[in-house]
């Protein structure tokens, strides 16, 4: 007896291109079949239809301008570049989403989703979310097309598209539940509920209607010529490949492949959040890693700090003869500033020996060095010459400003001073020879 409580069929997938019950697709896919052709309808999705014509994978690389693609209800990232590609190129493509990733190929339109009126003008069953669409033009799509039923549709929105169906609503805005326009030399569709095409829809005569003039807006002829191409029926989590118009150039299919299964992953953790698996092994690493800085952190020791108040003052900003010596030969300081130090100590120096008050000036000071015999004809030059250099930098300094200084090495510092020190020398020992002695 227990064997009759098993079920013999388990409940098919909503969207299911094979689906024979009320939220299957089976009866659109025959519709299209039967107004195009069989061996023009090519469904694409995860269960294609057991009768033949349809596969896992939409091949972007076999599409051809005089194809079609009607997307209903995707549940993968979608390639937006690709489809649009394949219509600039004169393809046509036909979205039917709602609640799926649809929403990518919109914003690459620029089209924003909106929500339904709160109030229905008309409605199934007294149910706002069964709201009553209606044609908002006289598009091909909606021509001798009544009233269209919706389930928990979206509405679409864009300035500059072509209204197709809306949603009269009251007391407030209508909303338009599809637009269409041209991309390049093609077409873009889109209808913000994919349950429109639904089998227990399709009893509508409007929905009904809807249908084949979406069959035929995907196959009729275009201004650049005949079209006569396939439909690709693409459903839910189907599988895209290859770019539209490739050379066959593998590594960049891979490439793109990659591209877009990291963005599946991505939209499906938006869309769904993290799986359970996924979320605890990353609070795993996410503790192991804690756990490992802490413990490195822990165990590392640190050299202690002074505090400030007993901290040694740097001699840069002490005051003094030891600060200002700091100062001078600090490296970011210009060795200007050394060669007039040493000009103001070699001038202070003699002056002092020859008892003068102040520089006299270059040649004077000179001139008395040499009449006080404090230096040699030799070293006199020396003298001389030294002096007209240091001269030459301070008039230098002056002119030019600090920003603008001469550029001097420390070399020519430390050998400008060996020479100042061994004519000082020269000069205080003659001034003590010169000194009368008491007897």
């Amino acid at each position: 007896m227990l064997l009759f409580l098993v079920p013999l069929h388990a409940f098919a997938k909503p969207f299911d291109a094979a689906g024979t019950d009320w939220e299957g697709l089976g009866d659109f896919v025959q519709l299209a079949r039967d107004e195009l052709g069989a061996g023009r309808v090519v469904v694409v999705g995860p269960r294609p239809t057991a009768s033949g014509g349809g596969t896992t994978k939409l091949d972007m690389r076999e599409l051809k301008r005089e194809d079609a693609i009607i997307l209903i209800h995707p549940e993968r990232a979608l390639d937006t570049e690709q489809y649009s590609s394949f219509m600039r190129h004169g393809g046509r493509v036909i979205l039917l989403d709602d609640f799926g990733t649809g929403d990518s190929l919109l914003r690459h339109f620029g089209i924003a989703r909106v929500p339904m009126p709160s109030r229905p003008a008309e409605t199934l069953r007294g149910n706002p979310q069964l709201a009553i669409a209606e044609p908002a033009s006289n598009h091909p799509v909606v021509q001798g097309v009544g009233k269209v039923v919706t389930n928990h549709a979206t509405g679409v929105r864009h300035p500059d598209l072509s209204a197709v169906l809306k949603v009269r609503a009251l007391g407030e805005p209508d909303v338009l539940l599809a637009e269409a326009g041209a991309v390049g030399q093609g077409r873009f569709l889109a209808i913000g509920d994919a349950s429109v095409v639904m089998n227990a829809m399709l009893r509508y005569p409007g929905n009904r209607g809807l249908s084949r003039g979406i069959l035929h807006y995907a196959t009729d002829d275009d201004t650049w010529g005949k079209r006569g191409g396939r439909v690709f029926i693409a459903i839910g989590d189907f599988e895209q490949t290859g770019a539209f118009g490739s050379s066959g150039n593998a590594l960049w299919d891979r490439v793109n492949e990659v591209k877009r299964a990291i963005e599946d992953v991505f939209e499906q953790v938006r869309r769904e959040g993290m799986p359970a698996t996924a979320a605890y092994v990353l609070a795993v690493v996410v503790g192991l890693a804690i756990v490992l800085w802490i413990g490195s952190r822990a165990g590392k020791t640190h050299r202690a700090t002074p505090p400030r108040f007993v901290r040694g003052i740097p001699l840069v900003v002490q005051g003094g003869v030891a600060g200002h010596a700091a100062v001078v030969g600090a490296p970011s300081t210009s060795r200007v500033l050394a060669m007039l130090e040493l000009k103001s100590a070699i001038e202070e120096d003699l002056c002092g020996l020859l008892g003068l008050d102040g520089s006299p000036g270059i040649e004077a000071l000179v001139a008395k060095v040499e009449a006080a015999r404090l230096l040699d004809g030799a070293e006199i030059r020396t003298l001389r010459g030294i002096l007209a250099r240091l001269a030459n930098i301070e008039t230098g300094a002056i002119a030019r400003r600090s920003a603008n200084m001469e550029r001097i090495r420390d070399s020519e510092v430390l050998r400008m001073a060996g020479m100042m020190r061994a004519l000082l020398a020269a000069a205080h020992q003659r001034s003590h020879e010169e000194q009368p002695r008491t007897t």
